[in-house]
């Protein structure tokens, strides 16, 4: 699942927090399947703003962030049923085989939610010294975690630990002089 190591604190919510592993390309499916499900619980993909150029032309578009994952928010202590999610392939668990997020794992999707499943544009400018800080955003809490930036595409590359790995991902942001 998803470390976000500078990130310490337990969530503070009265919402319990889960995951669901799908099929790559159905996630808007199987997170309104599972809301139709349960009357309460919220599921949404993670998806981000991104820059894109077509002939000389930038503009923005909303893409997927974490292809086959969904995550979703209840207030009640048992899971929901996948066995009725099409295209759900299963809902992740922690050894001993407990499927509410916990931690940094929680941490996370709390903000997903807190931020309505998309991942907005941040705002960054270099230091004296040449290295990105991010004013304002999404990115400022990942600040720390990012690796490289491309100035041109707008975009800094951050690493997380996801699902027990290293995952490198591209987050856009807008360059402030």
């Amino acid at each position: 699942m998803l470390n976000i190591l500078f990130q310490t604190a337990e969530p503070v919510s009265k919402f319990r927090y889960g995951c669901v592993f799908c099929r790559t390309g159905r996630e808007k499916a199987v997170a309104e399947s599972l809301q139709g499900q349960r009357p309460g619980l919220i599921a949404t993909p993670v998806y981000q703003i991104k820059y894109k150029s077509a002939q000389g032309v930038k503009s923005t578009e909303i893409r997927i962030l974490l292809p086959g994952y969904v995550y979703f928010q209840t207030e009640r202590d048992d899971p929901p049923d996948m066995l009725y999610v099409e295209d759900a392939i299963r809902l992740l668990a922690h050894s001993g085989r407990m499927w509410q997020l916990i931690g940094q794992e929680a941490w996370f999707a709390q903000w997903v939610f807190e931020n309505h499943g998309v991942i907005g544009l941040s705002q960054a400018s270099k230091d004296e010294e040449g290295k990105v800080r991010v004013l304002q955003g999404p990115l400022k809490q990942l600040e720390s975690q990012i690796i490289k930036y491309d100035k041109r595409g707008r975009a800094c590359q951050v690493e997380l630990d996801f699902c027990e790995r290293k995952a490198r991902m591209w987050l856009a942001f807008e360059w402030v002089a």
